[in-house]
């Protein structure tokens, strides 16, 4: 339990942690929303779980771009070069307000919960090009950090340095 504390105190493991989850429900969002739009949007708590499933990662996605936030402050401190800075900026401008794009979706199938046929299958043809679109952003967004960390090296700790749970005392031990 300790070793989940000391990695949330740190921004950048605590940002890798939080990131994947928003990615996971976007990325398999699309599946949900195709059944749902083959039983012609009817039925009410598949629509209701998408709903919760959008909204959960809009959560998600704040959550991770707050912990993002805060690990750009370290990175920040570095000198970076002109293909660092880029890159950062880059996946920094597709992570701004992310957390709004999966609410579109959730909208939409929101939407579909109305008892007219018709609106049903429209907001849900919507919601799928809704859907599809918010798989697309958290695709281009995680390639952009994925470039950070494995092509720049950046918001990783150094080759051989300590765990984060090995730099301090723990408090069993006197």
């Amino acid at each position: 339990m300790q070793g989940l504390l000391d990695t949330l105190q740190d921004p950048h493991a605590r940002h890798a942690m939080l990131v994947h989850f928003p990615i996971v429900l976007a990325l398999i969002g699309a599946v949900p929303l195709v059944i749902h739009l083959a039983m012609k949007a009817r039925s009410r708590g598949l629509g209701l779980a998408l709903v919760a499933w959008y909204a959960a990662a809009s959560i998600g996605a704040a959550l991770a771009a707050n912990a993002g936030e805060a690990a750009e402050e370290g990175v920040e401190a570095l000198s970076l070069t002109p293909a660092e800075q880029a890159a950062l900026e880059r996946h920094e401008e597709l992570g701004e307000n992310g957390w709004v794009w999966p609410l579109i979706p959730a909208a939409l199938v929101a939407i579909t919960l109305a008892p007219r046929p018709r609106v049903r299958l429209v907001a849900g043809g919507l919601a799928l090009a809704a859907g599809a679109g918010v798989a697309v952003w958290v695709g281009a967004t995680a390639h952009a950090g994925g470039e950070l960390v494995y092509k720049h090296g950046l918001g990783v700790p150094e080759r051989g340095a300590a765990p984060i749970s090995t730099l301090r005392p723990r408090d069993d031990e006197d």
